[in-house]
């Protein structure tokens, strides 16, 4: 529970923070203008493939996002984005599933329930802008990116008791640091595409983390513009041995689509 706590604590301060520079933006002073910032709802229909395991338990886990209607009980996910001065920045990735399916174990049958909250908390720096073309009406941004991501998983695996199985839970909350790149092509005034990719985890929590994510984007209104893309997310985590044991080796992966605000 102290772990969803943090978590839920930290986020509150990030969305704080960017709430905090949209007034700044807004108020009349010589440094309006400095800030950009972008809310992005959107919605990942998250497929995920690999093994959960709790408790002596490990149950395998293959579902597509097409399965999605099956086993998506609740979700909720956002970017939020800050840019100051078109050099440095700093966003939020916001990701809450509730999911549930049916899995498959050695020792039972099992209901696997998982409440999953993932996020990016990343700063970047512009490393510039490109001209791109003949008549350079087209331009890259590329952008270094640093930061954490933060996993709060809970488990519950109902099991089959007349096959001797038991219900087991576990919570895990855990921290992996994160580096990479972003690369965003503006192709005309109305079309965009983005590209973003990054690895992390390096045994600090997790042995390995790593995303990818591709967007192409249509500015319908000035401050509007609709996102279609897919993105992956990969996982291997594991802590503890025998009825202590916990592990999380997975990829979350599927399409997005979504709408992105900025002002």
């Amino acid at each position: 529970m102290r772990g969803s706590v943090l978590v839920k604590l930290l986020f509150a301060i990030v969305f704080i923070c960017f709430a905090n520079v949209a007034q700044a933006q807004m108020s009349q002073d010589k440094t309006q203008g400095d800030f950009r910032w972008t809310i992005a709802p959107y919605a990942w229909l998250t497929g995920i493939s690999g093994t959960v395991g709790a408790k002596g338990y490990d149950a395998n886990v293959n579902v597509s996002f097409a399965d999605l209607s099956k086993y998506l009980n609740l979700g909720a996910m956002v970017h939020a984005e800050v840019l100051y001065r078109e050099r440095f920045g700093l966003f939020s990735d916001f990701n809450y599933s509730l999911l549930s399916d049916q899995a498959s174990s050695k020792r039972a049958s099992l209901d696997a329930k998982m409440s999953l909250v993932l996020s990016d908390v990343v700063a970047f720096y512009r490393v510039g802008t490109v001209p791109l073309g003949k008549a350079q009406t087209a331009s890259m941004d590329f952008d270094l990116l640093g930061g954490a991501r933060i996993w709060s998983l809970a488990v519950k695996l109902d099991a089959d008791r007349d096959r001797g199985g038991r219900n087991v839970f576990s919570q895990k909350t855990w921290v992996d640091p994160i580096v990479g790149a972003r690369a965003t092509f503006h192709l005309t005034d109305a079309w965009l595409m983005s590209l973003r990719g990054g690895i992390g985890g390096f045994s600090v929590s997790s042995a390995l983390t790593w995303d990818t994510t591709a967007l192409i984007g249509y500015t319908f209104w000035e401050h509007g513009t609709l996102l279609a893309g897919y993105r992956a997310v990969g996982v291997n985590y594991s802590e503890g041995s025998g009825k202590s044991a916990f592990q999380f080796d997975a990829t979350l992966s599927g399409p997005i689509l979504g709408v992105a605000f900025t002002f």
